[in-house]
């Protein structure tokens, strides 16, 4: 089995950071692979492999991509967990996906986010941001563009239990 997943974080992070980062997380000697979005798909992805894309919004400049095994020791809701430990090691604001403890919100709607700010979690909505830039949107009126000119929107605090992971 494997884990996918992408956090978001607000402000870069070089390959140094994020190497380090997730040394501190997972167990010794499983292989770890961190490139840059430049770099294309290595050849050895390793047990957990990990590729920085820039995007395009000043206040969340970087996001994470992460593939790795499912045992690779990062825990059953391994985003959150890394969330976390972004913020407390870089001083950072994190995205991540939606935690399934949050039974109002389907976790499958692309725009809802977790948001760890200033190390509370709120839900967040990315709808009409600049995170996810400018979209078509197509419904009974027909079609328009939407500019994707927003910041992204803290909708209320939520309690996410991590003590486990």
């Amino acid at each position: 089995m494997t884990i996918m997943f992408s956090i978001t974080v607000s402000r870069t992070l070089t390959v140094a950071d994020v190497v380090a980062t997730f040394v501190a997380l997972i167990p010794p000697g499983l292989q770890l692979v961190v490139q840059p979005d430049e770099a294309g798909i290595a050849d050895d992805m390793g047990d957990l492999w990990i590729r920085l894309v820039a995007n395009e919004d000043p206040a969340w400049p970087l996001s994470l991509d992460v593939l790795g095994r499912y045992d690779c020791g990062l825990g059953p809701y391994p985003d959150l967990r890394v969330a976390e430990h972004l913020g407390v090691r870089h001083g950072v604001d994190v995205l991540c996906g939606i935690d399934p403890s949050l039974s109002d919100v389907d976790p499958l709607d692309p725009y809802y986010r977790l948001a760890l700010i200033g190390r509370r979690w709120y839900l967040a909505s990315t709808a009409g941001t600049r995170l996810m830039g400018p979209y078509t949107v197509y419904d009974a009126d027909g079609v328009r563009k939407e500019p994707g000119d927003e910041p992204v929107k803290l909708i209320r605090p939520v309690v996410v239990d991590t003590a486990e992971q």
